[in-house]
């Protein structure tokens, strides 16, 4: 066994410590998951009113689904406006992010409460539609955004023969918009992990791949830059840590509606298989540690990557070592 390994075992056993520390989010995501279920509906009957015009992407995180229902436009992975829906009244906003749209995009739009079918609100659909980029005033930390969007886009697709990888689909809320699932978990310092509440980190895309009764979870952890101080290494840590707490919802009381939220029609099964990827640019390809298994108890994390090349905003290619998403 490999050191790469050992440790990762040994955070595994760190992460259930620490959440075996501060057992709060037990009850808590039981609720969160009570809260989606009871919307989900209402939710799907809210979208149906008005069409979403790509690359404008709808997300909706676990405090909206549970609450307010509101939706969140996105794009290149960054909000630029909300939309709530009451009745036949669809309304959007950008104040909360006219700052930003203008820093970024180049958009002076602002839309405060206006109806989605609006000329202000056309206009706004069509300086995004029109625009393809981020100003060079774009904070860097936004990349990981941009390409977090680009493959969002591409799993979501659902024919194969236009798919650089099959066999994978995102988790999306209520099965319509995308989402980051949270966890009480702040990962993104491995070696300083810290237990954070309700001011977790997020996954960056929580998927399925496989087909049928072998459909499994995926943890992605993104990564816009594969550089020697940011390692494919140190992103599996960081999923390891994510995917481990997934496991231990899993297991927890309120594991089956999560499980179900997750878009699997069967019960929970006796062992879970969860996938961990990195996802980073392929200029150093590791893969030292793709296809090893920790044991969980009865379940287990499998380690993989996926290593990619883009251009003007375009992926090109996909390199995995997840055989269930074979490669074109």
């Amino acid at each position: 066994m490999s050191n790469f390994i050992i440790e990762c075992e040994e955070l595994v056993k760190q992460t259930q410590g620490s959440l075996s520390d501060n057992p709060e989010w037990i009850e808590r995501y039981s609720v969160y998951a009570d809260g989606i279920n009871k919307n989900i509906e209402t939710i799907k009957e809210k979208k149906s009113k008005f069409n979403q015009w790509a690359p404008l992407y709808l997300y909706m995180n676990v405090t909206e689904a549970k609450g307010s229902t509101k939706f969140s436009i996105r794009y290149l992975g960054q909000d630029v406006a909300k939309i709530k829906v009451f009745e036949d009244k669809i309304i959007v906003s950008s104040m909360d992010f006219s700052k930003n749209n203008l820093r970024d995009f180049d958009c002076s739009i602002e839309l405060s409460d206006v109806d989605w079918r609006s000329k202000e609100a056309t206009s706004f659909r069509k300086h995004f539609i029109a625009y393809g980029k981020r100003t060079s005033n774009s904070p860097k930390k936004n990349e990981e955004h941009r390409i977090e969007s680009l493959l969002l886009t591409e799993f979501s697709k659902n024919d194969s023969k236009t798919k650089l990888m099959c066999n994978i689909q995102p988790v999306k809320m209520a099965g319509i918009t995308r989402f980051q699932m949270p966890t009480p978990l702040a990962a993104s310092k491995v070696d300083n992990l810290k237990y954070s509440g309700v001011s977790g980190g997020g996954i960056d895309i929580l998927a399925r791949i496989g087909k049928g009764r072998g459909t499994k979870l995926c943890v992605l952890e993104v990564k816009d830059e594969n550089v020697k101080n940011e390692p494919p290494a140190k992103a599996i840590r960081q999923g390891i840590v994510y995917a481990t707490f997934l496991l231990g919802l899993l297991r927890s009381k309120g594991g089956n509606k999560w499980w179900k939220l997750f878009g699997f029609s069967r019960n929970l099964p006796k062992s879970i298989s969860i996938a961990v990827a990195c996802v980073m640019p392929s200029d150093i390809e590791d893969t030292t540690f793709a296809k090893n298994e920790i044991a969980i108890g009865e379940d287990k994390l499998i380690l993989h990557y996926v290593y990619f090349d883009e251009s003007d905003h375009q992926l090109l290619e996909l390199e995995t070592s997840m055989s269930e998403c074979k490669i074109k």
